[in-house]
């Protein structure tokens, strides 16, 4: 028998659940992203083909970071050549990414984008402006055959190759 109590209880989880549904359509409440360099995708979402772009075009800029946040064992088992780790699952992470630098550019990535989706939101609240969010994770990465590293971030052997940029004409 449904009472006042139920209907109001599961009126209000209707409502709070419209919101949230709302909420997300409606996308994240941030400050400006910045604009990418001339030819990059925008910040946000990106497929592992747009992320090996966005490598090679930043490789030598030393405010560029790949931030692994996986367990140090997943790192272990595979990561991208020169990522950093800072592990999603610790009790530390919040503390670890707000000491990171807000101007740097960020391309986060996991196993599979799961991770990722909940730590971009996370820095983009911090004040991050600058962070791409790999989708489908090193697991696609390395389906499509980019390179990648195995062993801890010091001590590792690496394979691939990244794509040469297409000639322009």
């Amino acid at each position: 028998m449904w009472n006042a109590r139920t209907m109001l209880t599961v009126g209000g989880t209707m409502l709070v659940a419209a919101l949230m549904v709302g909420g997300c359509l409606s996308g994240p409440a941030f400050g400006p992203v910045e604009k990418p360099p001339q030819g990059l995708p925008p910040f946000g979402e990106i497929e592992s083909d747009e992320a090996a772009s966005v490598i090679v075009a930043l490789l030598d800029d030393p405010s560029f970071v790949s931030l692994d946040i996986r367990t140090p064992a997943e790192v272990e088992s595979g990561h991208l050549p020169g990522a950093v780790n800072v592990d999603f699952r610790s009790s530390t992470f919040d503390a670890e990414i707000d000491r990171l630098d807000r101007n740097a550019t960020y391309l986060i990535y996991c196993r599979t984008a799961n991770r990722t989706g909940q730590a971009y939101v996370r820095m983009m609240e911090m004040g991050f402006a600058k962070v791409y969010d790999m989708q489908g994770g090193i697991t696609q990465w390395i389906q499509l055959g980019y390179p990648v590293c195995v062993g801890t971030l010091g001590e590792h052997t690496c394979a691939g190759e990244y794509p040469t940029p297409a000639a322009e004409g």
